[in-house]
C-alpha cells in the first residue's frame, strides 16, 4: 500500500543480515534428517581448530539504572489515554486522523484511511505529512500538500506532488501513572517496591546470561569458520539450502501479487543475478556451518538421537507459552511438521556441538 508513510511497503529482511547459524534448510522427515550421512566429510571440509580458543567473558551485571529503565517502561507501558475533541495539535500531540490522497487530482491506489493514529513528534510518514497537520483544530479538514521522495519505492509516486484531504479525528492525550506502591499492587504480582525491583533484577539477569552466552558462543564459533575451509559443497545439502531460500522469498512475491523481477526490484532492490549471486552465497555459507558442527559432532562421538530431539522441541514449545495441541491449533501444523520445514534440527545440532566446544574454550 502506498500511502504517506516513507519506505517501500515495510520493512523487508535483507538476504545480507541473515544470521549465520538460523538455517534455511529443510528436513525430509519429523526426527533428525537424513542429512550429511557421508562415510567422510573430510572429504568436504577441512575443520579448523575447535579446541582452547579464546573468547571475551560477557558483562552480565544488573545496574541500578537498568532496572529504572524497565520498570520506567512498564509504568509507560500502562498508560491510559482519552479522546480529546477539542483544541489545537502541537508539536507533540498525537492525533487520530482520515486522509485521503491524491496525485493531478485523482486517487491512487493506498492513499486512503482512516483512524490511523499519527505521533506528530515521532512520524514515520513523508516529509511535510505531520509538520503540515501542526496547527490545525480538532474536527477541522483541510489539504495537506506534500511530495513523494524520489526514492519512496513506487514508480507512479516517486518524486510526485500530492495532496492530502485531511481531517482531525482527535487527539490522544496519554496519562503515565506514577510508580508507587498503588502502582505496584494494581499490575503486578508483587506487595512492596522491594520484591518487585528484585523480581525485575533476576528478570534482566536472566535476559543478560542468555544473550551472554549466545554472543560467547557465536564469538567462538565464527573463529572456527574462519580457521576451515570448504574442500567443495557437497550437492545435496547445497541445492536443498538454495531452492528453499528462492522458494521462500518466491512465496513473499506471489503472497505481495507481485512477479519476481517486479518483487525484486520493488521489495529487495536486486535485479535476478544480484538476488541468485547473493542466495548462492548464502546457501554457500549455510552448508559450511552445517559440515562444521557435523564434523565436530562426529569427532566428538556428540550423540543427536530422535528422543533428544523431540525432547528439545517440547522444551522450545514450552518456553514459547505453547502446548502441542495449541501450538498445531495455532500454526495449522504439529511442532514437528514445523521443524522439519524450518529446520529447527539446525539450532538443535549449533546447541549440542557448542555445549562440548565451550567447555574446551577459554574466557579471557
Amino acid at each position: 500500500m502506498d500511502n504517506p508513510r516513507r519506505g517501500r511497503y515495510g520493512l523487508m529482511i535483507s538476504l545480507m543480515i541473515i544470521p549465520l547459524i538460523i538455517f534455511a534448510g529443510c528436513s525430509s522427515g519429523t526426527g533428525t534428517p537424513d542429512e550429511y550421512g557421508y562415510d567422510d566429510l573430510t572429504e568436504f571440509i577441512k575443520l579448523g581448530e575447535y579446541k582452547g580458543l579464546e573468547y571475551d567473558k560477557a558483562d552480565i551485571e544488573v545496574t541500578d539504572e537498568e532496572i529504572r529503565e524497565h520498570i520506567d517502561k512498564e509504568v509507560e507501558a500502562s498508560a491510559t489515554t482519552t479522546k480529546v475533541t477539542n483544541g489545537t495539535v502541537e508539536k507533540d500531540s498525537i492525533v487520530n486522523i482520515d486522509y485521503s490522497g491524491s496525485v493531478d487530482g485523482k486517487a491512487f491506489e493506498g492513499g486512503t484511511a482512516e483512524n490511523q493514529e499519527l505521533d506528530i513528534a515521532n512520524s514515520n510518514y513523508i516529509k511535510g505529512f505531520a509538520e503540515g497537520i501542526v496547527g490545525h483544530e480538532v474536527g477541522e479538514t483541510f489539504d495537506l500538500h506534500v511530495t513523494f521522495p524520489d526514492d519512496y519505492g513506487n514508480e507512479k509516486l516517486n518524486g510526485r506532488d500530492a495532496v492530502f484531504k485531511t481531517k482531525i479525528n482527535y487527539i490522544v492525550e496519554e496519562s503515565v501513572p506514577e510508580y508507587n506502591e498503588e502502582w505496584i499492587a494494581s499490575n503486578t504480582d508483587y506487595k512492596s517496591a522491594a520484591e518487585y525491583e528484585n523480581s525485575v533484577k533476576k528478570e534482566l539477569e536472566t535476559g543478560k546470561k542468555a544473550d551472554a552466552q549466545n554472543s560467547e558462543r557465536l564469538a567462538v564459533f565464527n573463529q572456527i569458520i574462519d580457521d576451515s575451509k570448504v574442500i567443495k559443497y557437497p550437492e545435496k545439502e547445497y541445492n536443498a539450502r538454495y531452492n528453499k531460500l528462492v522458494d521462500s522469498y518466491k512465496s513473499y512475491a506471489a503472497t505481495a501479487g507481485l512477479d519476481w523481477e517486479s518483487y525484486l526490484d520493488d521489495q529487495m532492490g536486486m535485479s535476478e543475478e544480484e538476488f541468485d549471486k547473493t542466495a548462492r552465497e548464502n546457501a554457500e555459507q549455510t552448508v559450511e556451518a552445517e559440515l562444521i558442527l557435523n564434523q565436530i559432532a562426529r569427532i566428538e562421538k556428540i550423540e543427536l538421537s530422535d528422543d533428544d530431539y523431540e525432547a528439545y522441541l517440547l522444551k522450545l514449545l514450552e518456553q514459547s507459552g505453547y502446548t502441542e495441541k495449541s501450538f498445531e491449533e495455532e500454526k495449522g501444523q504439529t511442532v514437528q511438521e514445523y521443524a522439519s520445514e524450518n529446520n529447527i534440527y539446525a539450532n538443535y545440532l549449533y546447541k549440542k556441538v557448542m555445549d562440548k566446544v565451550m567447555k574446551y574454550s577459554v574466557a579471557k
